[in-house]
């Protein structure tokens, strides 16, 4: 008895990478920078409190997140996804600082004027 022939597929193979997890970038100098496309904003949860995580995506493919803090909430919307956004750590705020915490970081973002990405 005969096998069957197996059917060949000459259709040549795709290319294929990796797809890695975004890192998440914390801005903990004063003068950080961090650039990129802003791809989405998500709630999410950190040490029991509600947070907004962003997501950006790098000139070379890259992404990173990074959590909201007072300032960058008040500064980035969902207006912006798709815009070329750069944040930049400029100082820190102690005039209403509690009593055990941290002051409050200020950055300055800074939006293109046109979306650089479709969603």
């Amino acid at each position: 008895m005969a096998t069957a022939p197996v059917a060949v597929n000459n259709k040549p193979r795709r290319e294929m990478v990796e797809v890695k997890a975004p890192v998440q970038f914390q801005f903990q100098k004063q003068g950080q920078m961090a650039v990129g496309v802003l791809l989405s904003i998500e709630p999410t949860m950190v040490k029991g409190k509600d947070a907004l995580e962003y997501l950006f995506q790098t000139d070379n493919g890259d992404r990173f997140t990074c959590l909201g803090t007072n300032d960058l909430n008040k500064k980035l919307h969902p207006g912006l996804i798709g815009h070329l956004i750069e944040i930049r750590y400029e100082t820190d705020d102690t005039s209403f600082q509690q009593p055990g915490h941290s002051p409050a970081k200020v950055f300055k973002v800074q939006a293109s004027k046109e979306k650089v990405l479709e969603s």
